[in-house]
Parts: C-alpha cells; structure tokens; sequence
C-alpha cells in the first residue's frame, strides 16, 4: 500500500507543481493587494490553519532568493518586481480576460491588466492531469498587438501565440508589453 501512495505521489506531484504556481501567479496579479504568508515563498505543504504552521527555514528562503532557481519564489519576486514597475496596471487599469483559443482552450486561464490594450497578460495552465493526456493541439492565445517579453524566462512572443510554446518551460507566463 505504501508503494502504491508513493507511486501516485510521484505521478501527481507535477500537476500539483503547476497548479501551486498558477495559483501564486494569479494572487500576485488579480486585483486586489497581494499576499505572500511569511514562510510560503517555497513549496509548503501544511494546511493555513496557523496550528498547522511550521518554523520557517529562514536559511534556505535566502539561498532560494539569491540564486532565483526554485519555481515558486522565482514566481513571486518577479510577479511583484512586475507590480512594482507597472503600478497604474494593476492599481488602476483593466482586468479584461484573454480567451485561449483551440483544442485544450479550457486550460488556460489568461487576462491582461493595463489600460489601452494592457501593459500585462498573465495565462497559468490548469486541469493539467488531462492536458498532459491530450496535449494542446492547436491551442493559441491570442495576444494584444505589440511584442511581449515573458518576465519568468525571457521568450517573446507576438500575436495568437502557441500555448505549447508559452508555457514550454514553465506552468505559468507573466508577460510584458516590450517597448524597444
């Protein structure tokens, strides 16, 4: 019984990668103010109930911090480097919703944030545990005119854009709008 648990822990533990990601992303960007508990900047598996809380290796946040490689804190400093180098967009600009288009459209979760056409679109992947049994086929996001530049991993994108090649390296895009 014990190995089957561990089996299935192994098989899902990507999909709970990415939605813990998806999940961080969008309560970084929707509006609202952000909140980040102190000691969840990494994967945490504990329940919220402050009874469940554990000490917080303050250690090993640093070291994450510093070398910016672990998928969750790299998500949260660069979602709120974003908000602090784009305040009217997520204080003051629209929340419109970015309609994926195609085979896997469902999966996707996208809007831009901004005024006129947004300096901002963020898309998170979900439902994953399908997806990765289907793949996306022809899905596309089709993004506002103008060059955007993914602040988690540097691509490009311009366009109706391939979601397999938005989210190739990561779950989750936070692009923004590229000014030459």
């Amino acid at each position: 019984m014990a190995g089957q648990l561990t089996e299935l822990v192994a098989q899902l533990n990507p999909h709970a990668a990415s939605d813990a990601l998806g999940q961080k992303l969008l309560a970084l960007t929707v509006p609202g103010i952000p909140d980040v508990y102190q000691g969840t900047e990494l994967w945490d598996d504990s329940l919220v109930d402050p009874d469940n809380r554990r000490p917080v290796d303050y250690a090993a946040r640093r070291a994450a911090l510093h070398e910016l490689q672990h998928p969750k804190i790299r998500v949260v400093t660069t979602a709120l480097r974003v908000r602090r180098a784009h305040p009217d967009s997520f204080l003051r600009g629209d929340y419109v919703p970015v309609l994926a288009d195609g085979d896997a459209a469902d999966h996707v979760v996208a809007f831009r944030r901004g005024s006129n056409g947004g300096d901002i679109v963020v898309a998170v992947t979900r439902w994953t545990v399908r997806l990765a049994e289907s793949g996306w086929g022809n899905t596309v996001l089709p993004l506002p005119d103008g060059t955007w530049k993914d602040a988690l991993t540097g691509a490009v994108a311009d366009g109706p854009t391939s979601a397999a090649q938005l989210f190739a390296d990561l779950p989750v895009v936070l692009l923004e709008r590229h000014h030459d």
